[in-house]
C-alpha cells in the first residue's frame, strides 16, 4: 500500500492545497510552524478519523469546511480515495474506487487489516518527542509491541488481561476475607453449623407430623359426611316450601293436555287483515284523481306547441348570440390591456426617472444586454472591494513591519552595549583555564602520594608471592627429575624441565614488574609554586563568561530576527506591487464598460450589478409594452367584421330597423328567451304527464301487492273465509294462554330448585307429613357428626401448636436447603475462578509466544541499521531483560547501557529500533512509514547514512519525512532524493 496523492479542503492552516506523494524516499521540508505536522496529522485523520474534540483544534480560521481526500494505491483492489469531512457521517470516511464503486468505514478497516491509530504510530510512525522512549522501555513493553504485531487488536488483549487480574483478584484470595469465594466459605461452614444442631429434634418432629395427618384426614371425611347431611335437610325443607307451586304445576300439565290439536296460524293474523282493509280504501280513491289529471295536462301541452318557432330558425339566432359572448371578450380584453399598456408606459417613465439614466425611451428599445454582461460587471464589484480590503491589510502589514523593525534595532543596539571587551573575555577564559590546571596538578600530587604508599605495601607481598612461586616452583621440578630417575620415563624430565623455567620466568617477571612500576612512581611531576584560584574567583569568572556567552546568544537570535524582518519587508514589497498590477487591470477592465455603456458613467461601478437586474427589467418591460399595442390592434379588427356580419343576418330576418349591435344583440336575446321559456313551459306538462303516469301504475301496482297479501294470509290459515279466519285465532289465543301460566311456574320453580331438580320432583308423590319426619331424623344425625368434629379439631390444634414450637423462626428444610442452595453457590465461584485462572494462564503464554516469534527479528534487524548507521562503532544490540533497558556493544567488545550512551546515540538506537519494527511488520501489513523531525541529533555523516538506510527501506515500503534541519535538505539534494519545501 502507498499514498498517492492528498487533498486538503480544510485542516489546520491549509485551505484548498495538494500533495503529491509519488517520489519515494518523500522529504517534506519546511521551517517550524510551516504546517508539516498538521500534514501528518492529516494523513491519520484520514486513515483512523478523529474525536470530536480532537477535529475542533484542526478547524479552519478561515471558514472553510474540515476535511479533505487521500489517493491510496493498494496492490489488492487497485487505487481508490478516501474521503472524510467533520459535517458528513460525523467524521467517518467514504471510500470510491476506480471502478465507480462506494464503501462506507468498515471496508476500509478491512483494507487495513484491523490496523488501528495506536498500531500504527507504535510501528509505522514517530517523531522527535518520541527518541526519548527507548530510556525507559523494558521487556514488558518490547513484548507488547511485538504482540500487536502478531495479533490484529491487542488493545483488547491488554484490556482482557487487565479484566482477568482484577476478576481473580475479586474472586478469591489466600488469606483474604473480601473475595466472592472467601466470603461464601464462612457462610457455608456457618450454615453447616446451624443444620447440625437442628438434626437433633427431627425424631420428634416426624411423629407429630405423622398424628397430625391422620387428625386431619379423619375431620374430612367428617366433613363431607356432615355437607350430604346438610344438603339432603336444605332438598326437604326447599320442597316443604315450594309445596302449593308443585301441586299448581302438576294441575297445569294435565289441562294441557285437552290442547294438543295444532295448526297453523300467521303471526298477528287478525292485526295484519285489519290493516290491510286500511291500506286498500285510500288507494283506490287516490287512483281515480290521477287519472283525471292526465287529461287535462295533454290539452294544455297541444296548446303551447303551436306558439314556438321553428327549430332551424331558433339554431340560427343560437349561433348568431354566440357571436355576443366573443364580442365581449374581446371588449374586455380590449380594455384590460389598453389599461396594461397605460401602466407599463408610466412604470417605464417613473422607472427611468428614478435611475436617473442619461437614456431615453426610444434609445431604451435598442439597448441590448449581452448574458455576460451581469457577470463582468460581478466581477468588476467583487475585485473592487476585494482591493480595498487589500490596501488596507497592506498598509496594516506596513506599520507592523516598520514597528518590529524599529524594536529589534534597538534591542540590537542594547545588547552590543552590555557586552565586555574581547580583551577582557580573553584575560578572563586565561585566567579561569590556569585555576583549572593548578587545580588538576594538586589532584595528581595528592593521588601519586597516595598511590607510592599503597605500592610500597604491594611490593612486599608481591615479592613474597614471587618467592613463594619459585620456591613451589623449584621442589615440583625437583620431585619430576626424582620420579622421572626412579620411573625411567623421559616426559617427566621434560615436565621438571618446564616447572623450573616457568618458576624462574615468573619470579624474573614479578622483579622487572617492581622495578618499572617504582621508576613509573617516581617520575610522577611534583606540585608547582602557581597561586590558586579560589573558589569563589572561579564562580565569578565563570558566571561573567556565562553571561558573555548568553548576551552573544541573544545578539545572534536578534541578528537573525532582523534578517527575516527583511525578508517580509521584501515579501510585503512584492505584495504592493501586485496590488498595484490589479488595481491597473480592475481601471482597464471599468474603463472598457463605460465605452460600451456610456449612460453608466455617473455611477459607482460597485451598483453597477444592482442596475443592471433594473435596466434588464426596463428592457422586459418595453417588449411586453410593444406587444400589447400590437394585440390591441388585432382585436378591434375583429370587433369590426362581427358587428358587420350580424346586422347583415337581421335585415335578412325581417328587422330592417335594426341599425346597431346593441340592438341586435337585444333582439336576439329576447326571441331566444320567449322560446326557451315556452319549450320549459311544455317540458314540464310532459313532465307531469310522466309522473302522473307513473304515480298511476305504482298505485296499481301497490293495490294488487295489498290484494296479494290478503289471499295469503287466509291461505296461510287454510281457510276461505274470514269468519272462519277470526273464529281460529280465538282457539290459538286460549292455548297460548296455558302455555304462558306453565312457563311462569317453571320459572318458579327454576329460582327455588337449581339446575332443573324439580322436573324429577314433580313426579313423585308429595305428602307434607311424610318430609317434616324425615327432616327431624336428618337433623339429629348432623348435631351427633358436628360435636363428633369440634373434638377431632381441638386435639389436631394441639398437635399443630406442637409441631409449630418444633419448627421454630428457622425450620430444618428451610435451614437444608439454604444450606444446599449456598454450597451450589459456592461450586459455581470455584467453577468460574478455575475457568477465568486458566484462561490468564493461556493469554500469558500466548504473548510469551509471540514475543519469542519476533524478538530475534527485530534485535537482528536493529543491529543491522545501528551498525550502517555508526559506520560500524557499534556491532550488537540486546534487547531488555526483565526490569533492565537495552544495551549495545561497541567494535571493542564493550557493553554500554542506554543511558551511557550520548543524546545522539541513543536517538539513532531508537530510530533503528522502529525502522526494525516496521520491517519486520512489512511481512504482515504493507503501509507507508511516516516519520517527523527524528534527525535531531544526528550530526550531518550520520543524517547522510540514515538517508541510505531509508533508501534501502523505500525499495519495499514507501516512507515519508518531515524535517526542518537544512543539512537533511542538503544531503538530498547531493543524492538527487526529491524532496517538497512547504
Amino acid at each position: 500500500m502507498r499514498f498517492v496523492r492528498a487533498k486538503l479542503f480544510g485542516f489546520g492552516k491549509w485551505v484548498d492545497k495538494e500533495f503529491d506523494f509519488n517520489a519515494n524516499p518523500l522529504f517534506i521540508y519546511g521551517e517550524n510552524e510551516s504546517g508539516k505536522s498538521t500534514l501528518h496529522q492529516f494523513i491519520l485523520f484520514m486513515l483512523f478519523g478523529m474525536q470530536p474534540k480532537e477535529r475542533k483544534f484542526y478547524q479552519p480560521k478561515m471558514g472553510s469546511k474540515l476535511g479533505g481526500q487521500l489517493v491510496i494505491e493498494d496492490p489488492k483492489v487497485g487505487t481508490y480515495t478516501i474521503e472524510r469531512f467533520d459535517d458528513k457521517y460525523n467524521g467517518k470516511a467514504v471510500c470510491f474506487t476506480s471502478s465507480g464503486d462506494t464503501y462506507e468505514e468498515t471496508w476500509l478497516k478491512e483494507r487495513l487489516q484491523g490496523m488501528n491509530l495506536a498500531i500504527y504510530e507504535a510501528i509505522f510512525s514517530f517523531s522527535a518527542l518520541d527518541l526519548n522512549a527507548i530510556k525507559q522501555m523494558r521487556e514488558e513493553n518490547l513484548g507488547d509491541v511485538l504482540l500487536s504485531i502478531g495479533l490484529t487488536g491487542s488493545s483488547n488483549i491488554y484490556e482482557l488481561e487487565k479484566q482477568l487480574d482484577n476478576r481473580l483478584g475479586e474472586m478469591f484470595k489466600p488469606y483474604g476475607k473480601n473475595p466472592a469465594i472467601n466470603k461464601q466459605l464462612q457462610v457455608v461452614e456457618h450454615l453447616g453449623e446451624e443444620l447440625a444442631a437442628i438434626q437433633k429434634e427431627e425424631s420428634t418432629y416426624r411423629k407429630k407430623v405423622l398424628e397430625s395427618l391422620e387428625l386431619e384426614d379423619a375431620l374430612n371425611k367428617l366433613k363431607r359426611q356432615q355437607a350430604n347431611l346438610t344438603g339432603e335437610i336444605r332438598t326437604i325443607t326447599k320442597k316443604l316450601t315450594a309445596l302449593p307451586v308443585l301441586k299448581e304445576f302438576q294441575h297445569l300439565t294435565k289441562k294441557q293436555e285437552q290442547y294438543e290439536t295444532t295448526y297453523d296460524f300467521p303471526a298477528s293474523g287478525i292485526a295484519r287483515l285489519e290493516k290491510l282493509h286500511d291500506t286498500l280504501r285510500p288507494l283506490e280513491s287516490e287512483l281515480a284523481v290521477l287519472k283525471s289529471n292526465e287529461e287535462n295536462y295533454r290539452d294544455n301541452a297541444s296548446q303551447l306547441e303551436n306558439q314556438r318557432l321553428a327549430e332551424s330558425t331558433v339554431e340560427t339566432l343560437k349561433i348568431q348570440r354566440r357571436h355576443k359572448e366573443r364580442y365581449t371578450v374581446l371588449k374586455n380584453t380590449e380594455e384590460n390591456l389598453y389599461q396594461r399598456k397605460v401602466e407599463l408606459t408610466k412604470k417605464i417613465t417613473n422607472e427611468l426617472t428614478d435611475l436617473q439614466l442619461k437614456i431615453d425611451v426610444a434609445e431604451l428599445q435598442d439597448l441590448s444586454l449581452p448574458f455576460y454582461i451581469e457577470e463582468t460587471w460581478k466581477q468588476i464589484k467583487e475585485d473592487k472591494e476585494k482591493l480595498e480590503q487589500e490596501s488596507i491589510s497592506l498598509e496594516t502589514e506596513k506599520n507592523g513591519l516598520m514597528e518590529e523593525e524599529n524594536y529589534l534595532q534597538a534591542k540590537l543596539g542594547e545588547i552590543k552595549t552590555m557586552l565586555l571587551p574581547e580583551e577582557e573575555v580573553a584575560s578572563l577564559k586565561r585566567k579561569l583555564e590556569k585555576g583549572k590546571e593548578q587545580e588538576q596538578l594538586e589532584r595528581l600530587y595528592e593521588a601519586s602520594m597516595n598511590q607510592q604508599q599503597s605500592f610500597a605495601e604491594d611490593k612486599k607481598q608481591r615479592i613474597k608471592r614471587a618467592n613463594q612461586l619459585f620456591l613451589i616452583g623449584i621442589i615440583l621440578s625437583i620431585l619430576s627429575t626424582v620420579l622421572a630417575f626412579s620411573m625411567d620415563v623421559s616426559l617427566l624430565y621434560g615436565a621438571a624441565l618446564f616447572l623450573f623455567l616457568l618458576a624462574t620466568g615468573q619470579y624474573l617477571f614479578h622483579k622487572l614488574h617492581i622495578k618499572a612500576m617504582e621508576k613509573l612512581i617516581r617520575s610522577q611531576p611534583g606540585l608547582s609554586n602557581a597561586q590558586k584560584l579560589s573558589d569563589e574567583e572561579i564562580y565569578r569568572m565563570q558566571s561573567q563568561l556565562e553571561a558573555e556567552d548568553e548576551k552573544l546568544r541573544e545578539l545572534k537570535a536578534v541578528q537573525s530576527d532582523i534578517q527575516k524582518q527583511q525578508i517580509n519587508i521584501l515579501k510585503w514589497e512584492e505584495k504592493e506591487r501586485m496590488y498595484l498590477e490589479k488595481v491597473r487591470r480592475l481601471t482597464d477592465q471599468t474603463e472598457e464598460q463605460l465605452m460600451l455603456y456610456p449612460f453608466l458613467e455617473p455611477i459607482n461601478s460597485s451598483y453597477w450589478p444592482d442596475y443592471f437586474n433594473r435596466i434588464k427589467e426596463l428592457l422586459r418591460l418595453q417588449n411586453e409594452r410593444d406587444r400589447l399595442v400590437k394585440e390591441i390592434e388585432e382585436i378591434r379588427m375583429d370587433e369590426k367584421q362581427i358587428e358587420e356580419e350580424l346586422i347583415t343576418y337581421l335585415h335578412q330576418f325581417g328587422e330592417t330597423s335594426i341599425g346597431s349591435l346593441a340592438e341586435a344583440f337585444l333582439f336576439i336575446e329576447q326571441t331566444l328567451d320567449r322560446e326557451v321559456e315556452l319549450e320549459q313551459r311544455i317540458n314540464q306538462i310532459h313532465e307531469l304527464i310522466n309522473h302522473t303516469q307513473e304515480q298511476k301504475e305504482n298505485m296499481l301496482k301497490r293495490i294488487a301487492v295489498h290484494q296479494q297479501e290478503l289471499a295469503e294470509l287466509l291461505q296461510k290459515a287454510q281457510v276461505e273465509t274470514e269468519e272462519e279466519f277470526y273464529k281460529l285465532a280465538n282457539y290459538l289465543k286460549e292455548k297460548r294462554e296455558l302455555e304462558a301460566a306453565l312457563e311462569a311456574n317453571k320459572q318458579q320453580l327454576d329460582s327455588i330448585f337449581p339446575q332443573h331438580s324439580w322436573a324429577s320432583i314433580v313426579k313423585e308423590e308429595l305428602d307434607p307429613f311424610s318430609l317434616e319426619e324425615r327432616a327431624q331424623a336428618l337433623e339429629s344425625l348432623a348435631t351427633t357428626t358436628e360435636t363428633e368434629i369440634d373434638e377431632i379439631q381441638k386435639k389436631l390444634t394441639e398437635v399443630k401448636m406442637e409441631l409449630k414450637k418444633l419448627e421454630g423462626s428457622d425450620a430444618y428444610s428451610s435451614k437444608l436447603h439454604q444450606f444446599e442452595m449456598e454450597k451450589e453457590k459456592l461450586n459455581q465461584l470455584a467453577k468460574d475462578w478455575a475457568i477465568a485462572s486458566m484462561q490468564r494462564e493461556m493469554l500469558a503464554e500466548t504473548k510469551q509466544r509471540y514475543q519469542k516469534k519476533y524478538l530475534t527479528k527485530v534485535v537482528e534487524e536493529t543491529t543491522t541499521i545501528l551498525h550502517t548507521i555508526t559506520d560500524g562503532r557499534y556491532t550488537n544490540v540486546f534487547a531488555p531483560k526483565e526490569k533492565g533497558t537495552f544495551q549495545v556493544m561497541s567494535a571493542e567488545g564493550l557493553r554500554f547501557n542506554v543511558n551511557e550512551l550520548s543524546q545522539g546515540t541513543v536517538n539513532q538506537l531508537y530510530v533503528s529500533l522502529r525502522l526494525a519494527i516496521s520491517k519486520v511488520m512489512t511481512e504482515k501489513h504493507q503501509l507507508p512509514f511516516i516519520l517527523d523531525d527524528a534527525f535531531v541529533h544526528f550530526d550531518e555523516l550520520r543524517v547522510e547514512r540514515m538517508i541510505s538506510v531509508l533508501q534501502e527501506i523505500a525499495t519495499k515500503q514507501q516512507v515519508i519525512m518531515f524535517t526542518c534541519k537544512s543539512d537533511v535538505r542538503t544531503a538530498c539534494e547531493r543524492e538527487n532524493i526529491p524532496s517538497v519545501y512547504v
